[in-house]
């Protein structure tokens, strides 16, 4: 599933600052080099997944679609990545999915998360996603074996996990082929970017493992906090 969402707000000029953060790791790569970056290419630990990499790659994907229709490169926010996150494990906790969320006045909408973490001048955009983490693809025939496990055929090995990289690709390809989405990852105005993503088991598929993936889109300027 994947919708997308837009909201738009003026704001004050007081009370804010320019947004500072340390670059993660994760984002010191080029845009012509991350592909070959050794933490994108290893396959997702199903006990332990390090979603920093797979936010950090769904970043980089999405301007490397940019650069394709020779669009400005997103810069990268910490407070965006924060607001997106907070969406995504609202979503799995409370089992719904949806840029409202039905659980909370003061998370209601993107704008409302981006004040929310601190963010005083939201123009956000925001496009939502739900993946497998293992190389299924949705509707094709699998036979489930002990929770979590699943097999295209009964003696075949069990399907295993994607890469960070290529759960990201997974993950594009839905946004891309979605106009809406794509709009939002080629939009003109936007700056800056986060992404945020959540990690569970389908207990009604038999223990599957899925993310949820927020993106958070920043327009116009960039972000500020509040002091």
């Amino acid at each position: 599933m994947i919708l997308d969402f837009k909201y738009s707000l003026l704001f004050l000029l007081t009370g804010f600052s320019v947004e500072t953060f340390s670059q993660p790791d994760f984002y010191s790569y080029s845009l012509k080099g991350f592909r070959k970056a050794e933490p994108f290419n290893e396959t997702i630990d199903l006990e332990n997944p390090d979603l920093n990499r797979l936010n950090a790659v769904a970043f980089y994907l999405t301007n490397e679609q940019r650069k394709k229709k020779n669009l400005n490169e997103l810069t990268f926010s910490a407070k965006l990545e924060e607001s997106a996150t907070i969406h995504s494990e609202s979503m799995v906790k409370y089992n719904y999915f949806d840029h409202r969320n039905p659980k909370s006045k003061k998370l209601r909408n993107p704008n409302d998360r981006a004040r929310f973490v601190g963010i005083s001048n939201p123009y956000l955009a925001e496009n939502i996603v739900e993946s497998f983490v293992l190389r299924y693809k949705a509707g094709d025939e699998v036979y489930p074996g002990e929770k979590g496990v699943f097999r295209y055929n009964p003696n075949d090995e069990p399907i295993k996990a994607h890469t960070y990289l290529s759960l990201g690709e997974s993950m594009m390809d839905r946004w891309m082929n979605s106009p809406f989405h794509r709009d939002n990852i080629l939009l003109k105005k936007a700056v800056q970017l986060g992404c945020g993503t959540a990690f569970y088991l389908k207990e009604d598929f038999n223990d599957m493992p899925a993310v949820i993936a927020t993106q958070n889109f920043q327009s116009y300027e960039y972000v500020r906090v509040n002091e």
